[in-house]
């Protein structure tokens, strides 16, 4: 495991494919009054476009933890990557090390919800419960992304369900 940079570019791009999203030794720790605790430790997975990527284990165990590193959402300066690499191939083509850029980065920040983005496991902190998930997701999609009203959904000419149906 090599150590991250505190901030400045992130890394280029790796030699061979990366696909869509590549992780490598990836590290994450929380510093608490008790210690260090490892949260992450060595975790390495690989996603092409179209897979899908289930992860399962016991509560407590890292899972949550692992997709906020990916996202760079950690509480920081509390909880913090302390190796491996994440590498993202953005929609433009070019790839990207997440693992690089500073939490605070413009580039980082523009990622999340126009390419990258997760639901948290707590529905009701993290749905609203009167709105339906489709349009929540539309939502999203319109804070982040530039789209003709008429294909939010897919449907050229038909306009979207109201939040409220």
């Amino acid at each position: 495991m090599r150590p991250r940079p505190a901030g400045g570019a992130p890394d280029a791009a790796p030699a061979g494919d990366v696909g869509l999203l590549r992780v490598e030794e990836l590290s994450t720790h929380f510093k608490t009054r008790d210690g260090v605790i490892r949260a992450v430790d060595g975790v390495s997975f690989s996603l092409d476009e179209g897979e899908v990527l289930g992860v399962v284990g016991e509560s407590g165990c890292g899972k949550s933890v692992m997709a906020q590193s990916v996202l760079r959402i950690l509480p920081e300066p509390l909880g913090r990557i302390t190796g491996g690499t994440i590498h993202y191939r953005r929609a433009a083509g070019d790839t990207v090390d997440l693992a690089g850029y500073r939490a605070d980065d413009e580039e980082l920040r523009a990622l999340r919800g126009s390419e990258i983005s997760m639901v948290f496991q707590e529905p009701m902190n993290s749905l609203h419960p009167i709105k339906t998930v489709g349009a929540q997701i539309i939502e999203a999609i319109l804070l982040h992304q530039d789209t003709e009203p008429g294909r939010r959904r897919g449907h050229p000419r038909r306009p979207p369900t109201p939040p409220y149906v």
